[in-house]
């Protein structure tokens, strides 16, 4: 398994991006993305995909194709167009942040948007800018089963959570309402593992293990709610209310057979903390509570007790070390599509050679 610095990673993906079309800044963010989503430990959102996006990068600037259907003080709601999801989203975010500083709470939807990567790159930007983000999408693919059935009906419909902090990162929290992702599904279909039981169940309920069975039966298979067979109702529950909101507010539709422009709805939140409390005194308030809870005793064998994004933290701090390990199919696929769009790929450089 390859293992690359990430420098030598985003400048790689860059150039696949702008060799098929896109513009700097539509590549860059598309680029920085993915391999963000390494180095916080997601592989299942980081280059593994990086493939499916350079269809996206042509036919100019995604910004361009972002078209406000409804506005008000407060709240957006957006047709991007089958622009690209990360640009989209980003925007979105920085739009409802600008709306939350005269209106306390900034809302935007976004429908008919492209894959929009990992939600917990989107509420960080209202923490640094001294807001509480919230993000909540209806998309991801639906491939869960509600509790109590085996059918795939609802996606993972992922909620992200970001609050700013006195000291160190902001907390994030990053989770979708099904026991794991799809994307997490394909990484291990990448290394050739087997799942754990838990994950994934037949039509008949019956617990499976292939990785593989994920895309190639998608008939009788599906993913658990969160929770699984004892507390997946509350998994399940959080999942339909996402759905609600996310899908009827952005006008993407909620999940159905046909939804009304095709599901994935995204709904990002930004909410101004000073008109609630001043910011500093919020900001402590949030260092009260992770030193409360990091003070707990701990199970044996524990050595530390993380706080929402701090494993993702020390994840980016390791692997900015140490590099990137890259599953051999992955990495494959990024020389493929190098070589068909004229890029030399470059060498796996280690961090300490880059």
């Amino acid at each position: 398994m390859p293992t690359v610095s990430h420098v030598v990673l985003r400048k790689f993906v860059y150039d696949i991006y702008r060799a098929a079309g896109g513009t700097e800044e539509d590549a860059k963010i598309v680029s920085d993305h993915v391999v963000d989503s390494n180095l916080a430990g997601h592989d299942s959102h980081g280059v593994i995909n990086a493939p499916n996006y350079i269809g996206g990068m042509k036919g100019g600037p995604a910004a361009a194709k972002l078209e406000i259907v409804r506005e008000s003080p407060a709240a957006t709601v957006i047709n991007a167009n089958g622009a690209l999801g990360m640009v989209a989203a980003r925007k979105a975010m920085e739009l409802a942040v600008e709306k939350a500083k005269t209106c306390t709470i900034g809302a935007v939807g976004l429908h008919r948007c492209g894959h929009a990567g990992r939600m917990g790159e989107y509420p960080p930007i209202a923490a640094a800018a001294g807001m509480i983000g919230i993000v909540l999408l209806n998309g991801g693919g639906r491939f869960m089963h509600p509790h109590g059935g085996t059918s795939r009906r609802l996606p993972p419909n992922p909620i992200a959570i970001s609050v700013p902090r006195e000291n160190g990162a902001p907390l994030l929290l990053d989770m979708t309402l099904s026991v794991v992702a799809g994307g997490k599904l394909l990484v291990q279909t990448a290394r050739d593992e087997q799942i754990p039981e838990g994950w994934m169940i037949d039509a008949a309920g019956n617990p499976i293990t292939d990785p593989v069975a994920f895309r190639e039966r998608p008939a009788d298979t599906a993913v658990m709610p969160l929770g699984g067979f004892q507390f997946g109702y509350k998994g399940f529950g959080l999942g339909v209310m996402i759905d609600a909101i996310a899908g009827g507010l952005s006008w993407a539709g909620c999940s159905r057979e046909n939804p009304t422009r095709g599901a994935s709805g995204i709904v990002m939140f930004a909410i101004n903390i000073d008109n609630f409390i001043d910011l500093s005194d919020y900001e402590q308030e949030i260092e009260h509570l992770v030193a409360w809870v990091k003070s707990s005793a701990r199970l044996p064998g524990v050595d530390e007790i993380y706080v929402p994004g701090e494993f993702e933290e020390r994840s980016r701090e390791r692997r900015l070390k140490e590099g990137i390990p890259i599953e051999e199919a992955t990495w494959q696929r990024l020389v493929t599509a190098a070589e068909q769009g004229g890029v030399a790929p470059p060498p796996t450089l280690l961090p300490e050679e880059a």
